[in-house]
């Protein structure tokens, strides 16, 4: 009945919308939405549990019934909350232009769909054994689709950050190479700067690879729990962030040096 937690604690890492949001449906909205669902089963679940000790404490069929109509109404908000986070992981998704997982309009589609199998005179029984069908969704394709989403986000953003850094860095490396057929600059020591600016791009290759290996192996015959392989690959990932900064700084010494040699005083 907790998985809740567990998604909100996972949705930290996203980015947060914007001050002012668009009115078309965007990340900003579906994360908007996502808050507003989570604060719905926050209060279902509690209701929930509160109607559940009640009844513990004193087997009556009136509070029996009152729990089994808290319990309807937890386990629809369950299946809806599923069903707006992994839309909010989509929207993220798309908005970073990244690929989606391949089950995951799947996914978003059957916890649209399990939502309406809770029937309003439904004994509490047999709403357990249909939360089961939840669990057992949650364990077999749920999980796989979140963790493969949340390791794309974090690693298409670090991407696209990179991408718009390599854009200048050839951008400023054409300047040069300008510079030095016009006579106006001399290619020493921007040539050892490459090689410098070089070796980061080729480090960033190497743990992208090595992140990348590490979350598909929630995949195949050697497959490893998808919570756990998230945090190994996320683990491998987060050095890159320091070498992005690091491409940054050296980016902008690039700059200042072409600057500092056009501009005579």
């Amino acid at each position: 009945m907790k998985k809740a937690a567990l998604i909100l604690s996972l949705f930290v890492f996203l980015l947060l919308p914007p001050g002012a949001y668009a009115q078309e449906f965007d990340f900003a909205k579906a994360y908007q939405d996502f808050i507003f669902t989570q604060t719905e089963y926050d209060q279902a679940d509690s209701d929930y549990e509160q109607s559940k000790n009640s009844y513990l404490k004193n087997p009556t069929l009136t509070l029996k019934e009152e729990a089994r109509k808290k319990t309807l109404i937890m386990l629809k908000s369950r299946d809806e909350l599923f069903r707006v986070y992994l839309s909010a992981l989509r929207m993220k998704l798309l908005e970073i232009k990244f690929a989606l997982p391949p089950k995951m309009d799947d996914e978003i589609s059957w916890y649209k769909g399990h939502k309406e199998v809770y029937k309003d005179d439904d004994p509490l029984e047999t709403l357990f054994s249909k939360s089961k069908e939840s669990k057992s969704r949650f364990t077999s394709d749920t999980s796989f689709v979140i963790y493969e989403s949340l390791f794309d986000i974090s690693f298409g953003e670090i991407q696209n950050i990179r991408g718009d850094q390599e854009k200048v860095y050839s951008s400023l490396k054409n300047s040069i190479d300008l510079g030095v057929k016009e006579g106006i600059l001399v290619i020493d020591p921007f040539n050892r700067w490459f090689t410098d600016i070089d070796s980061i791009i080729t480090e960033l290759d190497a743990i992208n690879l090595k992140a990348k290996a590490k979350i598909a192996k929630m995949y195949g015959t050697s497959s490893i729990l998808p919570k756990n392989s998230y945090n190994s690959a996320i683990a491998d990932l987060i050095p890159a962030t320091a070498k992005i900064l690091e491409l940054n700084q050296f980016l902008t010494e690039f700059l200042n040096a072409i600057n500092a040699r056009l501009i005579k005083p």
